[in-house]
């Protein structure tokens, strides 16, 4: 039942190190690693298997959920390569990026007063996913490149993107709700 703590999550999924992952051999992995120590299969062990066992599903769910997400992912990988991230001050100081954040918000907000509100949002997450996209390409260019630096400031504008992106499934949901 054991596992190694101290593998990265790349090995533990037996996954190159490197950005771009393939998402259905991350799957199967997963799956023949949950089945092998799912706390369930420790039922009628020792509490103190049935809490390794539970430990052991967190790291494997941690790691799965880490490397299933771009942005975490790429966060991850600069974390192996020793670049600490500081959640409470660490943003971008990228004014242009953040004025442009300000107006996909202001268009956000404008969605539900659109002549066409499903035109509106389609367009504008269109929008957002395509330079979402290329972040994630500029994140991977960076990091092959070395440039630890230019990769965690992406990484950090990924994390804009990515709450812009809940925002607008959000209002996708709610306008669909008031459709029916």
């Amino acid at each position: 039942m054991s596992i190694d703590f101290k593998k990265n999550y790349f090995e533990l999924f037996g996954l190159p190190v490197q950005f771009d992952v393939d998402n259905s051999q991350l799957a199967v992995a997963f799956r023949a690693l949950q089945t092998q120590h799912h706390p369930d299969r420790f039922a009628s062990e020792s509490d103190e298997a049935r809490r390794i066992a539970q430990q052991v599903t967190s790291f494997i769910n941690t790691a799965q959920e880490t490397l299933k997400s771009n942005r975490l992912r790429a966060r991850y990988l600069l974390s192996l390569s020793d670049v600490d991230f500081d959640d409470e001050r660490d943003t971008t100081s990228d004014m242009m990026f953040l004025m442009s954040q300000m107006e996909r918000r202001e268009v956000l907000e404008q969605v539900p007063n659109a002549v066409d509100p499903f035109d509106a949002v389609d367009a504008l997450s269109k929008d957002v996913k395509a330079e979402n996209k290329a972040l994630e390409q500029a994140f991977e260019t960076a990091y092959d490149a070395g440039d630890l630096e230019e990769a965690k400031q992406v990484v950090l504008k990924l994390k804009f993107f990515e709450r812009l992106l809940g925002e607008i499934k959000q209002l996708e949901e709610k306008l669909e709700d008031e459709a029916l």
